[in-house]
């Protein structure tokens, strides 16, 4: 038996034989997730199990894990892998700093070589966040469709980053409810921070809501000055929800540096697609301890608390 406190992540992503139990503080591993029938609070894990080559092993049920609280056992609801693919949300500064730069053709080529990159089978939205939030082209897996709109990004003279406006208004206006892999892609200069002024509760509330649903953040960041505002809060919200940051000084380093970046993507969704979310009903009172076990032999997993990168 493991016994993790609450918080410690990186406990969690050790290997268990098939009848070992992994006790966790209900806070550390499980996420809440919407009432389900009759409503009732719902918990979910990741896990990942593999047979006695290391391959994983497919058509477990319900019926194959056993999850406790406190030592009871509860009713696990379902068990599916999680193959959905990603729902990327490109948002792009082309504010003042590309026009000093004068990088707009290696900014679209970096937009280009990312699409190129990055397996067909993803749906990408293309969003502008100079002066203003604005949709270039919605959701798709349509490559062409998007390799369009990277054309249609110009520098905005003047125009500072809304990075902060853009997110929360994408997130909220873009994204469905209970989105199976929301994921964020900035490409960003150090521009000037533009839009709301948000207090440090107010940013707390944002990036809280973006952690608590399951949102990654990557970062590709233009930096010739020493940094700003716009690259200190996309370095704190990339480090939070787990994603990939990089920095870059040339424009000319965009285009490998997405396409380093959409490969590891693609890479990191085939490892995570075969993980089992296993939800189930929490208690009421909730408890303190999730105690999780399999109930097939022969089969070791991993746990994992969600399908970010590991840190």
């Amino acid at each position: 038996m493991v016994v993790a406190d609450e918080g410690s992540l990186d406990m969690f992503r050790g290997s268990l034989n098939s009848y070992c139990v992994l006790v966790l503080a209900v806070g550390a591993l499980a996420v809440l997730m919407p009432t389900g029938v009759a409503g009732q609070e719902l918990g979910s894990l990741y896990v990942e199990a593999l047979d006695g080559a290391g391959q994983p092993v497919p058509g477990l049920t319900p019926a194959d894990f056993i999850v406790s609280v406190d030592g009871d056992p509860v009713t696990v609801v379902s068990a599916v892998t999680g193959d959905t693919p990603m729902r990327i949300a490109m948002l792009v500064d082309n504010g003042e700093r590309i026009n000093d730069l004068n990088a707009t053709v290696p900014l679209r080529r970096g937009l280009n070589a990312f699409l190129d990159t990055l397996p067909p089978q993803h749906e990408i939205g293309l969003f502008s966040i100079a002066r203003s939030p604005q949709r270039l082209v919605d959701f798709t897996t349509d490559r062409d469709e998007l390799e369009e709109g990277v054309g249609l990004i110009f520098p905005d003279s003047g125009a500072g980053s809304v990075l902060l406006d853009g997110i929360k208004e994408t997130w909220e206006r873009r994204f469905e409810d209970e989105e199976a892999f929301p994921v964020f892609m900035l490409v960003l200069t150090d521009n000037a921070l533009m839009g709301s002024n948000y207090s440090d509760d107010e940013y707390a509330d944002l990036l809280n809501t973006l952690v608590f649903s399951g949102v990654t953040i990557h970062t590709v960041m233009l930096t010739t000055r020493g940094g700003s505002q716009v690259t200190s809060f996309a370095n704190n919200l990339t480090q939070n929800t787990g994603g990939i940051y990089e920095n870059i000084a040339t424009a000319t380093g965009l285009a490998n540096t997405l396409t380093s970046v959409a490969t590891r993507m693609g890479e990191h969704f085939d490892q995570v697609s075969n993980r089992y979310k296993v939800t189930y009903e929490i208690p009421d009172p909730p408890g303190a301890q999730i105690g999780f076990q399999m109930n097939r032999p022969g089969v070791s997993v991993r746990l994992f608390p969600d399908r970010r990168m590991a840190q």
